[in-house]
């Protein structure tokens, strides 16, 4: 190959590499289009022509007219053809051998241009692989322009690709943000506050503003293997100034209010009680419009646009509430079985609810304060009571020793049963109020000033009388004492009783010995005189200060008349013996009833 051939076939090689030569059907399509050149059309047509590099041109190409890099039509030149020497301008064998050398020379020649392509190719491809992706890199950064990137989420919600528009409108289309407020009144009924009309906005477009502008669009390519995740809470502005004017004017300048209304204690035609519920009304409590606004704000706030400003604590509330009620009433619905029961030894008396429900009285005004029990229905019954079985101040029939059955007053005695009847009265009371059923006894009399117990023993409690068969005997008359045990004589002496004037007369009447004292001086006065008396057994047996003990003074003389004496009589004391008063004192019980009479 002549230096000329060489110099078109390396030509050939620059232009085909440099100029990208198409091929026929490449060629053949209309130039009329006159489009840019794109990045897989130049990667495709790169690899032909490398892979005709590798063929040595093989076939023959004609010119064509194809496209530079750069856009710019031209002439591919034909490749060179081989040299084929005629008759008419042939040389000499040994010519052609000096010019081209000898045969190993060409060999060497020739392996060194090929390797010169190798590189080329490589070269090229590496190029053409670099403008491939500079290519790709534009083409993301232009298809991400104002755009998410791929694999982003808000609030889980994929905006990838998304304009921030269209991430606001998917984004908002989730939170279903109304256009207006729900508001349910306390009567039920709704009315509506548009969030035009308070200044409503919230925080989500600048959310998704920012979101956008955190993500770095020149590495775009790397969000295909991360996903991004923007989570946020929807926070909202608004005019709390005009809001609290809409309600102001829809809530309470618009609307007829009821005040609440007291729960009440009714009673039915059956006789049972039944609570009758309160109503709360929808009136709001003076002083009190800031806690509606509050309410509704914080309903806003948290996100909620149906709100119940029922639940709002702004109400005017009833004084009284069906709950303060439902004990009273099941007290008053329980008095019909209420039973009290009273133990009078020998018998009962059961006051049962149909009596007690006719004491009953309420205020249905004020049924918070309970019901009432009718105190004189009740001391009335307290007093049938005392009737029926008081012995106190009763006479009785009494078994004398020498004169036989008498009857003896009860005088200044203080023997017997006796109801008090106002405590009794108050016991029954209190346990209608409590709405308790009870088996209890009587609350009988007891002196303030001595303590004395005005009860008996109860084994000798009957209904024909209240005492037994042991007693103290003492006649006036014949001044002389007995004391009976268990229907036995075990006892007996002569008295002395008080001297017979206004003063110091003894009474007749049944008596209690209920106090003992060992060792006592008596003081007292009578007929105008003071005295102080030492006795060693003191025997009380009333409320008056008569008792049975010792009188030294008497000089063992007792019995007989000595009493009218003025000198001898007592001060209304019954003088004994000193060992008759030590037997009282020592073997007699306490209770021990004492039947004096004249």
């Amino acid at each position: 190959m002549n230096d000329r051939e060489r110099k078109d076939n390396e030509l050939g090689i620059d232009l085909d590499m440099k100029g990208l030569t198409l091929d026929s059907d490449e060629a053949a399509k209309p130039q009329a289009q006159n489009r840019p050149m794109s990045h897989e059309d130049m990667a495709r047509m790169i690899a032909k022509n490398m892979a005709m590099q590798d063929g040595g041109f093989d076939e023959p190409i004609t010119p064509v007219r194809g496209v530079s890099d750069f856009g710019e039509e031209t002439i591919k030149p034909k490749k060179p053809k081989t040299t084929e020497t005629s008759s008419r301008n042939a040389k000499p064998a040994s010519k052609q051998t000096s010019k081209s050398g000898s045969k190993n020379g060409k060999k060497k020649k020739k392996k060194s241009s090929s390797g010169k392509t190798v590189a080329i190719a490589i070269c090229s491809v590496v190029g053409v692989m670099i403008v491939a992706a500079g290519g790709f890199y534009l083409w993301g950064m232009n298809s991400y322009k104002d755009r998410f990137l791929g694999n982003t989420y808000i609030n889980g919600i994929e905006v990838s690709g998304k304009t921030k528009a269209e991430a606001y409108k998917l984004v908002s289309e989730q939170a279903v943000i109304p256009k207006a407020i729900t508001v349910t009144k306390k009567d039920g009924t709704t009315f509506s506050i548009k969030l035009s009309e308070i200044g409503y906005n919230d925080n989500t477009q600048n959310l998704i503003t920012q979101y956008y502008t955190q993500q770095n669009h020149y590495s775009w390519f790397s969000s295909a293997m991360k996903r991004t995740d923007f989570t946020f809470e929807s926070k909202f502005k608004y005019d709390k100034a005009k809001l609290e004017k809409v309600l102001k004017r829809k809530v309470l300048d618009s609307q007829s209010t009821k005040d609440p209304e007291d729960a009440y204690i009714k009673k039915g035609d059956d006789n049972s009680y039944v609570v009758v519920k309160e109503t709360t009304g929808d009136a709001v409590e003076e002083g009190k419009i800031d806690e509606l606004y509050s309410y509704v704000e914080n309903q806003l706030d948290d996100g909620s646009f149906d709100v119940d400003i029922s639940k709002a604590d702004c109400y005017k509330k009833p004084a009284i509430t069906a709950d303060m009620l439902e004990e009273t009433c099941k007290k008053l619905n329980n008095l019909n079985d209420i039973e009290i029961t009273f133990d009078f030894i020998y018998t009962t008396e059961t006051l049962t609810g149909d009596t007690i429900m006719d004491w009953i009285t309420f205020d249905e005004d004020n049924a918070e304060a309970g019901y009432t029990v009718d105190e004189d229905k009740a001391m009335a019954y307290v007093e049938d009571l005392a009737d029926k079985y008081d012995t106190y101040g009763k006479d009785r029939e009494f078994k004398t020793t020498k004169r036989g059955t008498i009857t003896i007053s009860e005088g200044q005695g203080c023997y017997g049963w006796w109801i008090d009847q106002q405590k009794t009265c108050d016991l029954i009371v209190d346990l209608v109020e409590k709405g308790e059923s009870a088996e209890t006894e009587p609350v009988y009399y007891v002196n303030p000033d001595s303590a004395y117990e005005y009860t008996c023993n109860k084994d000798w409690r009957t209904a024909d009388k209240d005492y037994g068969n042991t007693y103290i005997e003492v006649d006036l008359t014949a001044q002389h004492l007995w004391y009976y045990k268990d229907g036995k004589l075990t006892m007996e002496s002569d008295i002395v009783s008080g001297y017979p004037s206004k003063s110091r007369n003894t009474p007749g009447g049944v008596y209690k010995l209920w106090y003992k004292e060992k060792g006592k001086t008596l003081r007292g006065s009578a007929d105008g005189q003071s005295y102080a008396s030492y006795v060693d057994y003191w025997n009380n047996v009333s409320t008056i200060g008569i008792g049975l003990h010792d009188a030294s003074w008497q000089n063992g003389n007792f019995g007989g008349e000595r009493y009218k004496s003025s000198t001898w009589g007592s001060h209304g004391c019954i003088n004994m013996p000193l060992d008759k008063a030590k037997y009282v004192y020592e073997k007699i019980d306490m209770g021990t009833p004492v039947f004096m009479y004249w």
